[in-house]
């Protein structure tokens, strides 16, 4: 292993190149955003005009004097937020390769896209050697996550931002989580286009941002002139489960945070009553299922060809207990991609469940087999505009 950084060194050229000057140890922030009403941080900065800048919790603000072209990411929401702004060839890891199955899913009627970072996806977790080795200029994982993982601690954070790159991130905005003790002063939460805001900054992508965004505001607004009253709204579990029914667990449908990004403005009634439990999901069994006896079942991680959604369907109508539940008997359990969403995975996922709860609204969801594509559906039946996101992401006109 390489020696620590020494923490009284005088700052070097890459410290001013890379990190700009921010304020990244003991936890304090350089020039606090602004809060909206639900806690969120409503802006991203660009300090000078020449340079690449943004503000998060809990880094502070990093500024780049160029774009980068060289970025580690770990978690798959950032590879997606890469491919949205059409940098998606300068990641140079992930983790968890179903992310791609997931994308290629949901924009395979896109012409000529293409997942750069197929082939960049690794093992869950990184050493210290592994950032030296691939040397980035920017790494997009949150700090405070960082230190809670094996042989990692606040001095190694320190060092790597110190010598390689700053890091910019923010995992606990997942579901509004506390972060570890020694960083939970000031720490604060965003959705998820807020942090896909700020990674634009970076990139030098705001407007390619902002057009994005204008698309998620039209498929917002669409979205909510269409919802039904809530007492018409149905029920909805909302669950990783697997094919033979042996382990089921219940996540939080209209919750905080950005996994929650595509069900909760379509505003369904929680199948288990919104009840509170520790870290972000909670195991339950098909009698607990039926309990609750939602009208939908919401089935994650099975829009792949490694997951038998056919076999689940059959499974659940051949167990004695989940042939009664309702979603069963009605024919509404429905697939679903991934909570690690980026906002490209986040337009489509909307657009997906809003047709999966309300198909009297926004036109009836197809039924799936194993290895579908994401449907193809016309004009008049997309709930966000697909040509233009398809054209934005090519690199197409602002």
């Amino acid at each position: 292993m390489l020696d620590d950084a020494d923490e009284n060194a005088e700052p070097t050229r890459r410290d001013y190149l890379k990190y700009g000057g921010a304020l990244f140890g003991g936890g304090a922030l350089a020039g606090c955003a602004g809060q909206s009403g639900d806690g969120a941080t409503t802006t991203a900065t660009e300090t000078t005009e020449s340079s690449y800048a943004a503000e998060l919790s809990p880094v502070g603000t990093v500024t780049l004097d160029e774009p980068p072209t060289n970025v580690f990411t770990h978690f798959p929401w950032f590879p997606d937020m890469a491919s949205a702004l059409g940098q998606g060839d300068t990641v140079n890891n992930l983790w968890w390769d179903g992310t791609v199955a997931g994308l290629e899913y949901f924009t395979a009627g896109f012409d000529g896209f293409e997942i750069e970072w197929a082939d960049a996806a690794g093992e869950y977790g990184f050493t210290k050697e592994r950032l030296y080795e691939l040397d980035s200029d920017l790494h997009l994982v949150d700090p405070a996550w960082v230190t809670t993982q094996d042989n990692w601690n606040r001095a190694d954070t320190d060092e790597v931002a110190d010598n390689i790159g700053p890091w910019f991130g923010n995992y606990y905005s997942n579901f509004n989580a506390a972060p570890p003790e020694e960083w939970a002063d000031g720490y604060e939460y965003y959705d998820l286009w807020e942090l896909f805001e700020r990674v634009a900054s970076l990139y030098g992508e705001r407007e390619r941002y902002e057009a994005l965004q204008s698309v998620r505001d039209d498929q917002l607004t669409t979205v909510e002139d269409g919802l039904p009253p809530e007492s018409e709204r149905p029920t909805a579990a909302y669950l990783s489960i697997s094919t033979d029914l042996s382990s089921i667990y219940l996540l939080r449908l209209n919750a905080p945070g950005y996994w929650n990004a595509h069900t909760r403005p379509l505003g369904a009634v929680d199948a288990f009553g919104d009840e509170e439990f520790t870290g972000p999901f909670q195991e339950v069994d098909v009698e607990a299922l039926l309990e609750a006896d939602p009208d939908v079942i919401l089935a994650l991680w099975t829009v792949t060809e490694t997951f038998d959604f056919d076999g689940l369907k059959q499974n659940l109508r051949d167990d004695p207990v989940g042939r009664e539940l309702a979603a069963v008997r009605n024919d509404r359990v429905y697939p679903q991609g991934t909570r690690w969403q980026g906002p490209l995975m986040n337009l489509f996922q909307t657009e997906m469940t809003a047709k999966q709860l309300y198909p009297e609204r926004f036109g009836a969801w197809p039924t799936y087999e194993d290895g579908d594509d994401y449907p193809d559906f016309g004009a008049d039946e997309q709930l966000f505009d697909h040509a233009r996101v398809e054209e934005l992401v090519a690199g197409g006109s602002l």
